[in-house]
């Protein structure tokens, strides 16, 4: 029969990658410096390529949102990359408890933008099209539009759950599949290290995609706002 870890196994390690990624900003950021260090200056690279990527999507204003997108990335990379190590390492994001989590974090978060930009009336009116369609389309609309954004965090979760379990179970038939069991004697092929390559590489994309998605569910739940707000400033 096959072991699946207990739930609290998943916890264990999601808490032990949030402790790595507090410890990695603590010790690139403690002292820094005009020419900075290889973590300072890696912590950088990091958070002026999702500088880059954000406002690239929201705009100027979603600058404030890089922390959050830049945060989830490495958060969700690290929880990715512990399932290629040992036993007793798991990754927390072969869990749909971790990612139902984290896919809840960016729905409610996204929503106290919308509402906190827009106001009560202009987050209504965005699910409803408020000035783009006629007014007699705008109820369907306004109930297409919110199951789509109902729907949002449940694809978020699943979609990380499913590549990531799926990830595990893919490598594991490869393992089984090189192993030549019906040989007696051991050969030392390499084939862990184009298994271990394309751990990482799911890993890498899968924590990128999710990222990417929420600076997107970010820049349209606020675009109209600042729309507005630029419309005005000229």
């Amino acid at each position: 029969m096959e072991h699946h870890p207990a739930p609290v196994v998943f916890t264990v390690f999601a808490g032990i990658a949030g402790a790595v990624l507090v410890i990695f900003a603590l010790l690139a950021t403690r002292n820094m410096q005009r020419r900075p260090g290889r973590l300072q200056n890696l912590a950088e690279l990091i958070y002026e390529g999702f500088e880059g990527l954000v406002v690239g999507i929201a705009g100027e204003h979603g600058r404030k949102y890089v922390p959050l997108v830049g945060t989830l990335f490495l958060y969700i990379l690290i929880c990715n990359l512990f399932g290629l190590l040992p036993a007793p390492f798991v990754a927390p994001t072969a869990s749909l408890n971790t990612t139902v989590a984290l896919a809840l974090l960016v729905f409610l978060y996204v929503q106290f933008e919308g509402i906190r930009t827009n106001g009560i009336r202009g987050y209504l009116g965005h699910f409803a099209g408020a000035g783009k369609v006629p007014i007699f389309i705008a109820p369907l609309l306004f109930l297409v539009e919110l199951i789509g954004e109902l729907a949002k965090p449940f694809s978020l979760a699943v979609r990380l759950y499913a590549n990531m379990f799926g990830k595990e179970q893919v490598v594991m038939a490869l393992i089984v599949a090189l192993a030549f069991p019906a040989l007696k004697y051991y050969i030392p092929l390499p084939v862990q290290f184009p298994i271990l390559i394309l751990g990482v590489l799911v890993s890498v994309v899968q924590a990128f995609v999710f990222a990417l998605l929420t600076a997107i569910y970010l820049g349209l739940m606020t675009e109209h706002a600042h729309e507005h707000g630029h419309e005005h400033s000229l």
